[in-house]
């Protein structure tokens, strides 16, 4: 990524990933709690793309199974997904303290 983008800009691009971060598995847990499926599948989708842009593979994969459960209508199974989100969006985020 520094290739890309300089050596400078890393701590800020970081810090907007775990805004970023923050922001979208609010959404994901939110929407789960009050079973919103549409704002689950977008969320989803969100943070997927958005994790696997900084290599947060564990949560990609994640928002990833949660978002294919969502668009095939299967509702609970994508809620259940859900359940120890906060633990792995936590997990992330202490891996992107400080860097």
């Amino acid at each position: 990524m520094s290739n890309e983008v300089g050596e400078e800009t890393i701590p800020f691009l970081v810090e907007q990933f775990r805004t970023d971060l923050r922001t979208h598995l609010a959404g994901v847990l939110d929407a789960a709690r009050v079973h919103d499926v549409q704002e689950l599948e977008r969320e989803s989708h969100t943070l997927k793309s958005v994790s696997g842009t900084f290599g947060a593979l564990r949560l990609q994969e994640r928002m990833r199974l949660i978002n294919e459960a969502c668009r095939r209508g299967e509702h609970e199974p994508a809620f259940k997904l859900v359940a120890d989100v906060g633990d792995i969006g936590s997990l992330t985020m202490e891996a992107y303290q400080d860097n």
